[in-house]
């Protein structure tokens, strides 16, 4: 008995101070990576409108609208899946804030570095080389540009894609289950990922539920969320995401019915100049060709070839969220690259810590590639930041209000709220504008897709419904008179 009681506490002990250094990086992390996010929202220096899409979808729901979507006016899970929304809910209702959303989006990127940290340890066996590998995971481009882009369900969704590679590669099938189904939480493209656990386990010969069992719950959650869970909530509307693929189709069958019927198309919408620009800008940071050395590259090609294959700018932009799942396992693929090198150098030149040099470089280059998603000018207080928190001074909680793009999150908490880009631009409803009781312009605006056109301020200037009730440093808010007509719940 004296035996057990004090060898247990030592396995215990070296378990701790094993993992002490991670805890000590993850924790320094997300402490600086949630001070960029807040800076970057606080002084209005941030495209906000996804995190208002987000912050709205649960202050609607506490006000009796279930995730309500602010301009697609219908509930958002008609618009994408992202349930894993759902399980956070109680931590907006107990801090309803969006920098507490900021922080647990934080913590939640953080978090996957344990199971890269895990899968890097076990299969290099060096824990200075996977402190690095995880290290450079965090710096990553796709990785730690969503602290400081904006809120979304991908970034809370990562860390159980990751946790169920990690459980599939130690063999531990009931908890690779678990983490499976928890991962079908996140958008309604995750289980295609999943899905590639099937193929992964087939080359591999594995048995026969390695094979089966991520492959049936990948088309099971497809089924439910496209078949019926979104079409409830959309209603008569069309899937927007479909619509991403131009000229190759409107539905996935039409896609493939092109790649088959015309490869040419195809080919040259995959090898245009934009979208080499684009993969030569993600695979940089990962060594060029060390993530290609390895078969779990196939977990990337899901939303890779999705992001090459679509006409929409926006997923091919790598600080932004349609690029997190491939980061992560184009860093997945380099582990077991850097692994097969460490032992066929091992084999060639004798024994030495190769996958420590690897994960030194690993993370240099992750460290020099800064540039593709920080700008510093973005934590530059504005010249005109006081005369904006002034204008919001102005603004009653429970009136509608227009807002500057970069002031969506902070006016989110309300029913009625846009920019007038949104009516002008998207909607082509100019006359829109005029509904709302309160209109803030950032005058100062040079960004064309955010400025707000002279002719439109004339509009309101001229109004005699509205009166200018701010006007300063060329920010100004006009106040209309009477109700607010915009006052029902949508």
């Amino acid at each position: 008995m004296k035996h057990t009681t004090t060898t247990v506490p030592k396995a215990s002990s070296a378990m701790k101070d094993s993992l002490r250094p991670l805890a000590i990086l993850l924790g320094i992390y997300t402490l600086v990576f949630f001070a960029l996010a807040y800076r970057k929202y606080s002084i209005f220096a941030n495209d906000s409108a996804d995190t208002a899409i987000f912050v709205h979808a649960y202050w609607a729901t506490l006000h009796g609208k279930f995730f309500w979507h602010y301009f697609l006016n219908m509930c958002f899970f008609g618009d994408h899946g992202g349930f894993i929304l759902v399980a956070l809910l109680p931590v907006y209702a107990i801090f309803p804030t969006v920098p507490a959303l900021l922080f647990l989006q934080s913590v939640f990127i953080a978090l996957a570095g344990i199971p890269i940290y895990l899968i890097a340890r076990k299969a290099l066996q060096d824990q200075f080389a996977a402190l690095c590998v995880t290290a450079a995971f965090l710096l990553f481009p796709t990785i730690a540009s969503q602290h400081v882009n904006q809120i979304h369900d991908t970034q809370f969704i990562i860390v159980f894609l990751l946790f169920t590679f990690y459980f599939y590669y130690t063999e531990q099938f009931g908890w690779f289950v678990a983490f499976t189904l928890l991962s079908c939480l996140g958008k309604e493209n995750v289980p295609l990922t999943l899905m590639m656990f099937g193929v992964y386990a087939a080359v591999q010969r594995r048995d026969w539920k390695w094979i089966v069992t991520p492959v049936a719950i990948g088309i099971g959650a497809m089924a439910l969320l496209f078949k019926v869970v979104m079409p409830y909530y959309r209603g008569n509307q069309p899937y927007r995401s479909f619509a991403y693929f131009g000229p190759l189709g409107d539905t996935p069958l039409q896609v493939l019915k092109t790649a088959v019927t015309e490869p040419g198309k195809v080919f040259s919408v995959l090898f245009g100049t934009q979208n080499v620009m684009f993969f030569i800008q993600l695979i940089q940071p990962v060594a060029w060709i060390l993530p290609f050395l390895s078969l779990p590259i196939i977990f990337v090609l899901p939303d890779l070839l999705v992001n090459l294959l679509s006409d929409n700018v926006s997923l091919k932009v790598i600080r932004w969220h349609y690029n997190l799942t491939v980061g992560a396992f184009l860093f997945v693929s380099a582990i077991f690259s850097i692994q097969k090198l460490n032992v066929w150098l091992s084999a060639r030149f004798g024994a030495a810590r190769y996958a420590a040099g690897f994960g030194v470089l690993l993370t240099c280059l992750t460290v020099s590639s800064w540039t593709l998603w920080l700008d510093p000018n973005d934590y530059v207080r504005l010249p005109q930041a006081d005369a904006l928190e002034g204008a919001l001074t102005l603004v009653p909680a429970d009136q509608s209000v227009l807002v500057p793009q970069t002031m969506l999150a902070h006016v989110a908490r309300r029913w009625y709220f846009n920019t007038i880009q949104h009516w002008v631009y998207h909607e082509h409803k100019p006359e829109k504008i005029f509904d709302y009781k309160y209109v803030i312009i950032d005058a100062n605006e040079r960004r064309p897709a955010w400025s707000v056109p002279q002719e439109v301020i004339k509009a309101y200037a001229s109004n005699s419904s509205y009166e200018l009730i701010l006007n300063e440093q060329n920010v100004l808010v006009f106040r209309r008179a009477g109700e607010d007509i915009l006052q029902a719940k949508p």
